[in-house]
């Protein structure tokens, strides 16, 4: 890459990053951010690259040509390829029956119970505990036996997992690094499911949840809140920056009376935005459906949390929330695959036209192009394309609309510190002479190993 190549990549860098650190802390940007990708499985097929295999063996060529290519045309601030969804390599080497590989190299989910409805007493009473012991067996077979072998069968898919991320890490870096994108600091991002989400998705699984809102409601609410010091423990990075957050996608609340999701989802989520906004990290929410009926309680969160929307009336979700959130999504994702060219940008003006005054806004789709065949690239690029060079703030620089200063009840931030058996503090466990000379050095390594098999337990479920 040339010296002036690579300037020109360092400064629109410069000029992403400031677009995003201005809407985090409500200043009008230059301009409206754009925060739109497709799966690195959907940039696979637009290349005609097998996804499957390059799933397993992640040809650093392969994956380099997809992503430039996509890269190249569509001008998204944020990285135009995301990540990979699923390892395949774990899934095998644990005999997963919740994860596995269809016919088009995807990785597919299948709905499964890990926890019994007369077991929530157990949960609740450790969560980790319960799904260390419990649940993983139940969704992975080979996990499921007393012998040796499932030690062993672990050790493998950590290093699998840790060492597909790396490779992965090492191929797409220079690739961002290339179109000058925005990324948040390293370490800076989370992931993590309300608390409901979880059990639905994981645990009870979407039928046993909704059964449950109706025959032990009390159970779902004890086991949402005794998952709290375990969930805040996921959320909460090394160090909070301004330019992370924690991603949480949200799907299983909006199929809840509004009445249930105000007594059973909602506590629990709530208290958990808060607890993450005392310590620095704010919440990114995809509210997945149709959010419509709790954009009064969406109010209620803290300044700034970053809200995608899947569907729902633009302009009501803008005068509801544009003063106080920071709003994306809606745009019609599936309209690019049926509309004309001018369609799509006509409804990019629309979209303009609605979310972007006062700033708070960054553009996205309804969703990810999660295939090829949800999209037509041509269309999906021009939308974005005119977004990026047709959205500039005459005010950049201004503060951003603020909140009506309306007092809400805010929820009590208590929360235990996680523990559980089965997650070591290191710096409780007796040491020897050396190891207490060195505390500060050998504390924090083998910290990090207990936590790097904490991430990957509730990145595999």
């Amino acid at each position: 890459m040339s010296d002036q190549k690579m300037t020109s990549a360092q400064e629109k860098k410069a000029e992403r990053t400031k677009l995003f650190e201005d809407v985090y802390s409500g200043i009008i940007p230059k301009r409206v951010p754009i925060k739109a990708s497709m799966t690195l499985e959907a940039a696979l097929e637009y290349s005609e690259i097998p996804v499957g295999k390059t799933l397993w063996d992640l040809d650093p060529e392969n994956i380099t040509t997809a992503m430039d290519r996509v890269c190249e045309f569509i001008p998204s601030d944020t990285p135009a390829v995301g990540g990979i969804l699923k390892n395949p390599a774990v899934f095998k080497l644990l005999g997963s029956k919740g994860y596995s590989m269809g016919q088009t190299g995807y990785m597919q989910h299948t709905d499964l119970e890990t926890l019994k409805a007369d077991e929530y007493d157990a949960f609740i009473k450790d969560p980790y505990t319960f799904i260390v012991t419990k649940s993983l067996p139940r969704i992975f077979e080979n996990l499921d036996t007393d012998s040796p072998r499932a030690g062993m069968v672990l050790a493998e898919a950590m290093k699998a997992f840790y060492d597909h991320q790396a490779k992965f890490n090492a191929i797409k870096a220079p690739v961002f690094k290339k179109y000058g994108y925005f990324t948040p600091p390293a370490g800076a991002n989370t992931l993590c499911q309300a608390s409901f989400d979880l059990i639905g998705d994981f645990l009870r699984g979407v039928k046993g949840i909704y059964m449950d809102v109706r025959q032990r409601p009390e159970k779902i609410i004890e086991a949402c809140e005794a998952m709290l010091p375990m969930q805040v423990k996921r959320g909460l990075p090394a160090k909070t920056h301004k330019l992370g957050e924690v991603f949480m996608p949200l799907h299983l609340g909006t199929y809840l009376r509004k009445k249930d999701f105000e007594k059973i989802y909602w506590p629990s989520f709530s208290k958990f935005i808060h607890i993450m906004a005392e310590n620095g990290q704010t919440a990114s929410l995809f509210c997945e459906h149709d959010w419509m009926r709790y954009l009064d309680l969406l109010q209620d969160l803290p300044e700034n949390t970053r809200i995608q929307f899947e569907y729902g009336d633009p302009k009501v979700i803008k005068e509801k929330l544009g003063n106080k959130h920071i709003l994306s999504g809606l745009y019609p994702i599936t309209l690019t695959k049926t509309g004309t060219k001018q369609e799509c940008i006509d409804k990019a003006k629309e979209m303009i036209d609605i979310m972007a005054p006062g700033g708070r806004f960054i553009f996205n789709f309804d969703k990810s192009a999660m295939s090829l065949d949800t999209i037509n690239i041509e269309n999906y690029a021009a939308v974005i394309q005119y977004v990026a060079e047709n959205t500039n703030y005459q005010n950049a620089g201004a503060t951003a609309r603020g909140p009506e200063n309306t007092p809400y009840e805010k929820p009590d931030t208590t929360v235990s510190s996680f523990a559980s058996p089965f997650y070591t503090n290191w710096k409780d466990v007796p040491k020897t002479e050396i190891e207490a000379s060195l505390e500060s050095t050998v504390d924090p390594l083998l910290q990090s190993y207990e936590d790097m098999l904490y991430r990957m337990i509730f990145t595999i479920i």
